[in-house]
């Protein structure tokens, strides 16, 4: 590009600063200069053309005056559009376009939160929920805030927290010995009117709760959420803050004990894996917890996976196996707790609700003629298909239904299974108020299974005769007097886990009765770590020893369920007329 000589005042010539033809836009009027452009001219040089219009209406370069202002110009320039013309026109710039782009996002941001708050949270074992309100919400942080401080605790034991009305107290280690036991004259349990389970729990006790608005948690299972109302049913069902302190320990080795795949225990994983569920379901650790969460949710998924690998969706790791009556009793049971607590939370388990729907119809189909379940003989899998049942069997079957009926599911003939059931228990019960064989040197007879038949007629039962279960509970009170409860000389550990809940459903005298003996056993024979000392067993085949290389685990979960008793279940006393499990 060639250059344009500039003349100045002496005569001399620049030829280094302006081009022949230089361009600028040409909507810039004629000697337009942008401030501060002498300032772009280097010291030493001269002045540059002034730049004026030629006939093509583009602007060229002039010779300027030494003293004329100095012009800037433009090579190849293209004129500016219409939408640029009018935006500098109107005044606008860098700020109304930063306002412009801002309220852009912030209306964006808006778009996705209402899409957000409009999307229904798909629960895999949950539907026909309603959404999360506010009341629901706050609920979960309360329950969330009680489990951490849980969680402390179960870091820290043997120390637990009693929480009542005015304050939280942290009790120091409890020696084994010396352990008291509270007077229980006020009764066991108290109305839970509405579905409010105390300061820290859903709603409150007496108010409207979450009833109003949702679909309400199960009483039994609501009371089991409140450190506080745990603690205000443990004083006045008879228990005490040391009970929270065993539990904690508990639930911490059972935790230590779990297996890589989810499950627990060797021999007969999916029963002591459902056994140790309930466990942690007894204290309201669910998925959710903070500190028990992994651990409930790998030992459900291990069962619904189990439920899964046959094509009869039983629960067991070998379903031909006589032991799988129980292992899918208990294994159902839990997940129909499982089920019963997933309104409290928002993970979702798939597969769960349909591995808990075919266990029950399993059961169901399976019932016996008498209402009664019994092993399999020789079958393609464990349950028996014709013949008498068995008591033991058909007690965990029994609280498989009873969990499903919690659930408030639609199950083909789940009511008519359990009035079956009602009727096999009925009829299993002997002229003295005993339930069973009344053969005492056969291995399970009625002086062990007594507690199982009597529980079924308390929990299941809407027109039991009170006659029938008076006398079953004179029949336990007689037993435990003449032949007091002793860890040491004749433990029983599965006959204790049936009559402990079965005195606790009766209350009352024969209840503080039971309790005074049970309680020292049960808390006075854990050792630090938080597992249980091996009992003396009054017959081989009572002692937790006979489960083999799962009795660790066995007497573990068998202890924690009997100390959670006070806040598990809710008493017989306690619900309407009708049975509350129809409700």
């Amino acid at each position: 590009m060639n250059s344009i000589p500039n003349q100045h005042s002496s005569g001399q010539t620049n030829t280094n600063l302006v081009p022949p033809q230089a361009r600028v836009p040409s909507d810039w009027p004629p000697g337009y200069m942008p401030p501060g452009v002498q300032k772009m001219v280097p010291p030493g040089y001269a002045p540059p053309p002034q730049l004026v219009r030629d006939d093509e209406d583009v602007l060229v370069a002039n010779v300027l005056e030494e003293d004329e202002p100095v012009a800037l110009w433009v090579d190849d320039v293209k004129p500016h559009g219409a939408f640029t013309r009018v935006w500098r026109k109107i005044g606008a710039g860098s700020l109304l376009l930063s306002i412009v782009v801002h309220a852009a996002l912030i209306a964006l941001a808006g778009m996705v939160y209402l899409t957000v708050k409009s999307r229904e949270v798909a629960v895999d074992f949950l539907p026909g929920v309603p959404s999360k309100a506010s009341t629901e919400a706050s609920a979960n942080i309360e329950y969330k805030v009680s489990s951490r401080r849980r969680a402390s605790l179960n870091n820290s034991v043997p120390r637990a927290a009693v929480l009542n009305e005015n304050t939280e107290t942290f009790l120091p280690e409890i020696e084994a010995q010396g352990i008291s036991v509270p007077d229980v004259s006020g009764g066991v349990g108290d109305k839970i009117s509405g579905l409010g389970v105390g300061a820290y729990g859903v709603g409150s006790v007496g108010g409207p709760g979450i009833r109003d608005r949702f679909t309400p948690m199960h009483p039994s299972i609501a009371a089991r959420c409140s450190p506080a109302e745990r603690m205000d049913k443990l004083r006045k069902s008879g228990g005490s803050a040391e009970c929270e302190i065993a539990v904690s320990k508990s639930l911490a080795w059972l935790k230590t004990k779990q297996n890589e795949d989810g499950s627990w225990g060797r021999t007969n994983k999916a029963a002591m894996t459902g056994l140790s569920l309930l466990c942690y379901l007894g204290r309201c650790e669910t998925p959710d917890s903070p500190f028990y969460g992994d651990n409930v949710m790998r030992g459900i998924l291990y069962l619904v996976e189990l439920s899964k690998r046959n094509e009869w969706g039983i629960i067991a790791e070998d379903p031909r196996k006589s032991s799988a009556t129980y292992e899918h009793g208990i294994a159902t049971y839990a997940l129909g707790e499982m089920y019963a607590f997933a309104r409290l939370g928002g993970k979702s388990l798939p597969g769960m609700k349909d591995a808990f729907e075919r266990g029950v119809a399993l059961i169901i189909e399976n019932q016996l003629a008498d209402g009664g379940w019994g092993y399999g003989e020789g079958g393609e899998y464990c349950y028996r298909r014709a013949g008498r049942g068995d008591l033991s069997v058909t007690g965990w079957q029994y609280q498989a239904l009873k969990a499903a009926t919690n659930t408030s599911l639609k199950i083909d003939k789940l009511s008519k299974s359990t009035e079956r059931a009602v009727d096999y228990l009925t009829m299993m019960q002997t002229k003295d108020g005993g339930f069973g064989n009344t053969n005492r040197e056969a291995g399970y007879n009625q002086w062990n299974l007594s507690g199982c038949g009597l529980l079924g007629l308390q929990t299941l039962g809407k027109s039991t005769k009170k006659a029938v279960m008076s006398k079953g509970v004179n029949f336990i009170a007689d037993f435990v007097t003449a032949e007091p409860l002793d860890w040491n000389r004749n433990c029983n550990l599965y006959s204790w886990y049936y009559m402990t809940q079965s005195m606790f459903q009766e209350g009352g005298a024969a209840w503080k009765m039971y309790n005074a003996q049970f309680l020292p056993q049960i808390l006075s024979n854990q050792a630090a770590d938080g597992a249980w000392k091996i009992e003396r067993a009054n017959s081989p085949i009572a002692s937790s020893t006979s489960a083999g290389a799962d009795r660790e685990v066995y007497r573990q979960v068998l202890c924690t369920l009997m100390l959670e008793v006070y806040y598990r279940y809710l008493k017989v006393a306690d619900r309407e007329d009708d049975s509350f499990f129809e409700r």
